[in-house]
């Protein structure tokens, strides 16, 4: 089920924002539709309603009839969408949106991929065990699904980034993260491009003098990956190398700059690292209170 308020949406679109009216996606519709001002893009806001659960009633008693209930949790989340454009924009009346039925996180990814969206962007939605357990955390599900880079938002979100921090690891989903926020920067701003070394010990080696030539190296790697991305003249490049928790790291460093997003692949640079770690992207969503940015990992690589 498909249903569309009173503007039909082109069939190409550059945005997609995914928002379930609440306010947790206040921040994805405001970014968004700001995105789409500055950039003169094409941005199209997307609601999923989930069917609802019909489990067998007592002999005798008669199923809901599922149309019906269908038509009116589309009913209800089109009000939630309508209040939502008041609370995000006051005094907008062009607010043409599409409501899709079905599994959330595949209809949002699909979505986007059917209709060339370069980019989804969505709340971050709740932290925490609870949020998991009640499977609310969209956001990662949908990051572990799409083909397009994501950007989830906190609901205080606005305007556009100027300033991000580029997570390098130095496997192809860590540039496209990198060249995604680059894109968003939109010709200027500042892209740190960082790398987190885990803290360990190399055995028989002088520490002051490995880490010298560790970091050296690095460095040269680091500014290779620039020199692919080819960042316009307006955007200025800050390279920084940290030392511990990947994901504990990114997000020190990116409130101790002021970056407005951090942006990574969707996984990590080894097994080992994901086995002894998690992946870095997971951590990023379930505790960033700033915007994090996730590009799809190569099709062959290990899941997040």
């Amino acid at each position: 089920m498909s249903r569309t308020s009173e503007v039909a949406a082109p069939a190409t679109i550059d945005l997609l924002i995914a928002t379930d009216g609440t306010r947790d996606a206040d921040g994805a519709v405001r970014v968004g539709r700001a995105l789409a001002l500055r950039d003169d893009a094409v941005a199209e806001l997307v609601s999923v309603v989930e069917p609802f659960p019909l489990h067998a009633g007592a002999e005798g008693v008669p199923l809901p009839d599922v149309h019906q209930l269908t038509t009116l949790m589309a009913e209800s989340r089109a009000a939630a969408l309508l209040e939502q454009r008041d609370r995000t924009h006051p005094g907008i009346h062009d607010w043409p949106f599409e409501i899709d039925v079905g599994p959330r996180a595949e209809m949002i990814a699909a979505n986007a991929e059917r209709k060339g969206a370069s980019l989804i962007l969505m709340g971050l939605g709740e932290h925490g065990v609870t949020a998991r357990l009640a499977q609310r955390e969209t956001a990662l599900q949908v990051m572990r699904t799409a083909s397009v880079p994501e950007l989830a938002l906190p609901r205080h979100a606005w305007g556009v980034p100027h300033s991000a921090v580029a997570a390098i690891d130095f496997t192809a989903s860590s540039e496209r993260a990198a060249a995604a926020a680059l894109d968003l920067l939109s010709g200027e701003g500042t892209l740190f491009v960082a790398h987190v070394v885990p803290r360990t010990m190399i055995p028989h080696a002088e520490p002051s003098s490995w880490e010298d030539e560790n970091t050296a190296g690095i460095l040269k790697r680091l500014q290779a990956v620039v020199r692919r991305l080819d960042p316009p003249p307006g955007v200025r490049i800050e390279y920084a190398l940290l030392h511990g928790d990947p994901a504990h790291e990114l997000l020190a460093f990116a409130e101790e700059v002021e970056a407005d997003l951090v942006a990574a692949g969707a996984h990590g640079r080894s097994a080992l690292g994901r086995l002894l770690m998690g992946s870095v992207s997971t951590r990023l969503v379930r505790t960033a209170e700033c915007w994090v940015l996730v590009a799809p990992a190569d099709a062959s690589a290990t899941p997040v």
